[in-house]
């Protein structure tokens, strides 16, 4: 039978401000454990989840682990695209959710493009959204369809008979009706410069106040729902917990469940791996070797000489 001193439940459920979990991430005050992957979700991964918060439709919960000083110690990093010369000892650490967490941080609060993955070739490229006014009021689109994906020039390239967009300036923006994303805990200077820019045509003024009413609003109002394991734990058990909430993704491969696996033992195999690709990448014939292609070889030797 547990005493009154045990804690019956190792974690606890709440629910974050939007606003208040991306302010964390970009004070640093809730870092990635280095266990954590890196950054990999393809364009249209953000556009759905952008399109599913400004509607404010669940995204799911994140799962954070607090840190105090009499909890175990274990290396870890800010948050990609957090920018920090003075980095703060992490009060949390994100253990499911990453992605999720990344990608608003970046797209809504780091006011700057978003690296992304391409699905053709794999390579990372930078991204800024927006999302077209009209369409993302009117019920019969999408709103997966309103939200637009540019290039690092803010410049959509035309396709199918398609012109290309150009927003690389905000009279650009006001002009076409589009909203950067990036600006949407921002809203009311761009609003400012999209009616003066519209010499406060009624008409105009009255569709802001419709897009702040049922967009905006989803945004500054958005819950996220959090599970927080209380300090204490042993390393192994986090670890463990890190391993089975991410088995369920189909995105998570060997490396990164060996990744979590060695982080018990105070090994950081993502820094190992990183001196080693830059050796392999010395040798042309090495250059696509991936992560994964490096640890099926190793196991293979090594299963060869342990049967030898």
């Amino acid at each position: 039978m547990a005493t009154m001193n045990t804690p019956i439940s190792a974690f606890d459920l709440s629910k974050e401000a939007l606003p208040d979990l991306l302010l964390k991430i970009q004070q640093g005050f809730i870092q990635l454990p280095d266990l954590q992957r890196s950054f990999c979700w393809h364009d249209d991964l953000v556009i759905d989840l952008l399109a599913s918060v400004s509607q404010g439709w669940p995204i799911g919960g994140i799962l954070l682990q607090e840190v105090s000083n009499g909890s175990w110690k274990v290396c870890s990093r800010l948050v990609e695209g957090v920018q920090l010369e003075q980095v703060p000892t992490p009060t949390e650490l994100i253990l499911d959710g990453q992605q999720r967490c990344t990608a608003l941080f970046m797209c809504l609060f780091s006011n700057r493009p978003v690296r992304v993955q391409s699905r053709r070739n794999g390579k990372m490229g930078d991204r800024w959204y927006y999302i077209a006014i009209d369409k993302a009021l009117d019920s019969e689109v999408d709103r997966e369809q309103s939200i637009l994906s540019f290039n690092c020039r803010r410049v959509r390239p035309g396709f199918a008979g398609h012109p290309a967009i150009n927003c690389s300036t905000p009279d650009q923006e006001y002009e076409l009706g589009l909203f950067p994303l990036a600006q949407v805990f921002s809203y009311a200077v761009w609003r400012q410069g999209y009616s003066k820019y519209w010499q406060y045509n009624p008409e105009k003024l009255e569709l802001l106040d419709r897009f702040e009413r049922e967009v905006i609003k989803r945004f500054e109002h958005f819950q996220v729902p959090v599970i927080r394991l209380k300090p204490g734990l042993p390393k192994t058990a986090i670890c463990r917990v890190f391993e089975k909430v991410n088995t369920q993704s189909e995105q998570l491969n060997f490396f990164d469940l060996a990744t979590a696996c060695f982080a018990s033992q105070d090994f950081s195999l993502r820094d190992d791996w990183v001196k080693r690709e830059q050796r392999l990448k010395q040798q042309r014939v090495l250059q696509t070797v991936k992560e994964t292609d490096y640890l099926a070889c190793v196991a293979l030797v090594a299963t060869y000489h342990k049967r030898q």
